[in-house]
Parts: C-alpha cells; structure tokens; sequence
C-alpha cells in the first residue's frame, strides 16, 4: 500500500528545478514510475511529494541535428526501441532497448529514470557506454552536463544531487563502417550480464573497437585497457586475448555471486560474449543478438 504523497505538475523544466530546491530529499521525481512504485509499494524509500514531469514539454522528444542524438528524459523504452532516428543512427542501442524487461516495463519506463536508478541488472547503461554519450542535468545553479561513465558511480548510486533533474541524454553514433552488437543472458526477463562491442575492421584486423561490460557488478564498464590490447589484431588474436583477460575482467568488474550466478560463472560468461559480440561487430551485424 502506498503512503499518502503530494504530487507536484510542473509544466516547465524551472518549475521542476525549484520544487526539487524547495524540498531536497523531500521530493521524488516521477516519470515512468516502473522502479519507483515498486519501490514505494514495498516501503524501501519514502517520499512526502512526487514530481510528476511527463507534462514538460520536449522531455518526451528525440531530436538528430546531423551530429547528435538528444533524447528526453521521459522517452520510453518503447519508444527508443521502434524509433526510426534511433534505428538509423544507434541500431545497437535500439536493439538493446528491445530487449529491455517486457513490452509492459517498456511502455511505461523511462531512459531518463532508468539511467538515474542505475539498477546494476539493466541494459541501456552498457549499450550506452561504447558511444560517445553525455547527461544533460538541470540545477538551481545552471545546467551542467557529464560523461555516461562518470554519471553511473555504483550500485543505485550516480553524480545526480537531489536538487538536480536529468533532462536529457546526448549520444554520438559511431563511426561510419563500424559495426555493433548487444548480446545478454538473462533469467525471467532480467538480464544476468550485457555485452556491447563496436568495431571496425582495416586489412583483416580491428582497427577501431569499444567494448563495455554491465550486470555482472555494481555498475557497467568501459573495457578501455582490453581495447588497447586487441586494437590492431586480427580477430582469431583477439579472441586468445580476451580468453586470457579473465583475471583483468574480476578486477574490474567485481562480479557478485547471486542468485542469477556465480562469480566465476559470470566471468567465463562475459569472455565468451565478449569475443562473440566482437566477431558480430567486426561484421557488421548490427542487432544480432543472443536470447540464451
């Protein structure tokens, strides 16, 4: 059961602002609400006012100026996988929103709520972290903008203080003649480790490559020494590496054992979709994918 709560409908991004500078931790911001009710269903956080802000104009839009991609806040799931801009120009992360919980979860969630919650087990964050991506944030003081990898600190945890709203998110597609891939595991629709690699291939041997790794631990990872390591291999050569890198992928990664597995089992997993991921990218395969 719900506890009594004011809801705040703010028409403007200013409004929201100062609601959220007039009541700090007080106040919660309300968008697509999948995490969020849940989470006040159960009692698991409190809240006196919730801030509806799906009524703000140009939260809920996508914008191409040729460049960038800019996507609203209060974009769904839905919306961002069935897009034809997104398609176009982020057809791995159009991908990886597909495959986000159910049609129900993605119709009603948000990228903006989903990014803020930085639930360690979801998948925008890592397809996120191989392009070029940035958070637009709104204070009292100003806008401010960050870098997805320095946005997304931990478990549930990001660089948003309470008095700031996410208003958008800015993502560079890749380089022209690179390809992309999104592969997953998951159980009962929530996804036990997320594989995203972008590539490009010059001679036989990869010549661009970024590669990022989530849900195996508190947050998704940009793989950047495993990249400088196989950058200029072939890709028989590269798959040696990554095989071999599992120690680097522990370190780095600090997989938890959990009901969705083991450690060590998440490990093995992520090498493995590692190198796949990068054979489909270095193709150019772009949204193949891996239900198992």
């Amino acid at each position: 059961m719900l506890n009594p709560f004011r809801l705040a409908n703010p028409t403007t991004v200013g409004e929201a602002v100062s609601e959220l500078a007039r009541l700090g931790d007080a106040a919660k911001i309300y968008a697509g609400g999948a995490e969020l009710l849940l989470l006040l269903r159960r009692s698991l956080i409190q809240t006196d006012t919730l801030i509806d802000i799906k009524r703000i104009p140009g939260l809920n839009e996508v914008t191409w100026d040729g460049r960038v991609l800019r996507i609203g806040a209060t974009v769904t799931h839905h919306r961002l996988e069935t897009d034809a801009q997104v398609r176009e120009q982020l057809p791995m992360f159009a991908d990886a929103e597909s495959q986000v919980a159910n049609i129900r979860v993605r119709n009603q969630g948000t990228l903006g709520g989903n990014l803020c919650f930085n639930d360690p087990h979801s998948d925008p964050g890592t397809a996120l972290l191989v392009y070029d991506t940035k958070i637009t944030l709104r204070g009292h003081s100003g806008e401010r903008q960050v870098a997805l990898s320095d946005f997304l600190v931990g478990m549930y945890e990001t660089a948003l203080s309470p008095e700031e709203l996410l208003t958008h998110v800015e993502v560079s597609p890749l380089p022209s003649q690179w390809g992309s891939a999104y592969l997953r595991v998951h159980r009962s629709q929530r996804p036990t480790l997320g594989v995203a690699a972008a590539a490009s291939l010059s001679d036989g041997r990869l010549d661009g490559i970024r590669l990022a790794v989530g849900c195996v631990g508190p947050r998704p990872e940009r793989l950047t020494e495993l990249e400088e390591k196989v950058r200029g291999l072939t890709f028989a050569e590269a798959q040696r590496v990554i095989e071999e890198a599992k120690p680097y992928l522990a370190a780095l990664l600090q997989p938890v054992d959990d009901l969705l597995g083991s450690s060590e089992y998440k490990v093995y997993v992520t090498a493995v979709l590692l190198a796949k991921a990068l054979r489909m990218a270095a193709r150019g395969n772009e949204g193949e994918r891996d239900d198992s």
